[in-house]
């Protein structure tokens, strides 16, 4: 016989019994004082009395025993049988499950539980769940872009798509050299090339940084540069000429060539005995000795200097008179080319006195023309021969023409009239008598100076060579 107890209920001062059934049919029925159920099988009696429901006294069928209670335990609950038991929250039967809404603990599906919700959760790993786990606190599994930062794994989460900002799309911090250009940064790159366009900073290479931008600056030396430096503040490398004095290297930079101004080309300052002739110099042979054209001073200790323009340089018949009365027994010529260097030096000794129509001829001034009539000529010391004409000789045509006032010829060891002069040094005009020019042949006022590198020249049958530069001519002691 199967029973189910269905409930019970308090009436008077008895419990009776909501209803008692029994698969065989059996009667059921109420006690007072107590709870009887009787069937055709058994007897159910009040557990206060000793008495059995068969054979109990009492027309009435009531127990004589005090009243009370008999309570039945109801069955325990069984999680899956479809029916929410007492301590159960849900039981879908058959459809509970550790993936199911309702659990196998017939328990409601939550994130935490360490169960997966199939279709609602992703992941669950229970107390494990985390915002920096990989399976967050929403049970939803860590992804780069979700906000959040998966310890270990990601180094940022800024959940935007931006990927110039502070947090890449990879969910990794931007940094130089990641080849994208975050804020802060002037440009990325991607490379670890420091001389490029782009520095191993992140910024635009520019002057002053300190990183020489190859092909674009020779020198960058950051803080350093500076218009008195080696590296200039335009990111040059200072050298003279550029305009700019290097500290402790340069004493001057004027920026050109010229070095007859106050600075030298090799940008030091002018000064008496760097070779330059400048303002205020007479002269300047490049060294400290006396005696040798140039003072120490750089004062000529030449009576005559001529510096040939090409133009008339010589218009007067007097030019010749300082060196005249110059003390001193010895002579010295030298020529020097345009740059100031010595092409031709040679010296020797005066003979006789010098008077201004009697140099190195004593005879007539109508016959000095001709070297033959030089009784004194000067003997140099290479072998050359010097002539000088006094100031009144007068004489013209072609031969004539080297006797006429002032005039200079230095010819080789043996002289030949006009035929072999090495050296010509006189007025372009005839000086006594008509000024006009003088008969040479090819004459003009650039041949003032004629010099062919030391050749003979023909000075009526060919051509007289013009020389730009300096003759000199000094009286020595």
């Amino acid at each position: 016989m199967k029973v189910r107890f269905l409930g019970l209920v308090w009436l008077g001062a008895g419990l009776v019994a909501g209803g008692c059934s029994g698969d065989d049919g059996g009667a059921t029925g109420v006690l007072s004082g107590g709870l009887s159920t009787t069937s055709t099988t058994g007897a159910m009696t009040d557990a206060s009395t000793d008495a059995t429901s068969s054979g109990s006294s009492g027309s009435s069928g009531e127990s004589e025993s005090e009243p009370g209670t008999t309570m039945v335990d109801p069955p325990p609950a069984i999680c899956g049988d479809g029916v929410v038991d007492e301590g159960e929250l849900c039981d879908d039967g058959e459809e509970n499950g550790d993936d199911k809404a309702c659990t196998s603990a017939c328990a409601p599906a939550s994130c935490g539980d360490g169960l997966v919700h199939e279709g609602v959760e992703a992941c669950d790993d229970g107390a494990e769940n985390g915002d920096e786990k990989a399976c967050t606190s929403s049970c939803a599994l860590a992804v780069c872009g979700d906000g959040l930062v998966h310890a270990g794994v990601e180094a940022c989460d800024d959940g935007n798509d931006d990927d110039l900002d502070a947090c890449s799309n990879t969910c990794v911090l931007g940094s130089c050299g990641d080849g994208v250009v975050q804020e802060g940064e002037g440009c990325d790159d991607g490379d670890d090339v420091d001389s490029n366009e782009c520095t191993n900073a992140c910024q635009l290479a520019a002057c002053g940084d300190g990183v020489i931008h190859e092909g674009v600056e020779a020198c960058d030396d950051g803080e350093e540069n500076g218009d008195t430096k080696a590296c200039t503040s335009a990111c040059v490398s200072a050298s003279c000429g550029d305009g700019l004095v290097h500290e402790g290297v340069e004493e001057c930079d004027d920026a050109n060539a010229d070095n007859t101004d106050m600075c030298t080309d090799t940008c030091a300052a002018a000064k008496c005995g760097d070779g330059f002739v400048q303002a205020g110099e007479e002269c300047d042979d490049g060294n400290g000795v006396n005696n040798d054209g140039c003072s120490s001073m750089c004062k000529l200790e030449f009576c005559y200097s001529l510096q040939n323009t090409g133009a008339e340089d010589l218009n007067n018949n007097t030019w010749l008179d300082a060196c005249l009365a110059a003390p001193g027994t010895g002579v010295k010529v030298r020529l020097l080319d345009g740059n100031n260097n010595v092409v031709y030096e040679a010296s020797g000794a005066k003979v006789g006195v010098w008077t201004a129509d009697q140099w190195t001829s004593t005879t007539a001034p109508t016959n000095q023309y001709l070297v033959s009539n030089h009784n004194r000529l000067v003997a140099l010391n290479n072998g050359d021969k010097l002539m000088i004409t006094g100031r009144n000789s007068s004489n013209s045509g072609c031969g004539g023409s080297f006797g006429n006032g002032y005039g200079i010829v230095i010819y080789p060891a043996n002289p030949n009239y006009y035929s072999n002069p090495k050296m010509i040094v006189m007025p372009y005009r005839l000086q006594v008598g008509t000024m006009n020019p003088r008969n040479f042949n090819s004459w003009t006022p650039g041949h003032e100076i004629s010099w062919n590198n030391g050749n003979a020249m023909n000075t009526c049958n060919g051509p007289v060579t013009a020389f730009t530069g300096t003759f000199q001519l000094q009286i020595t002691p």
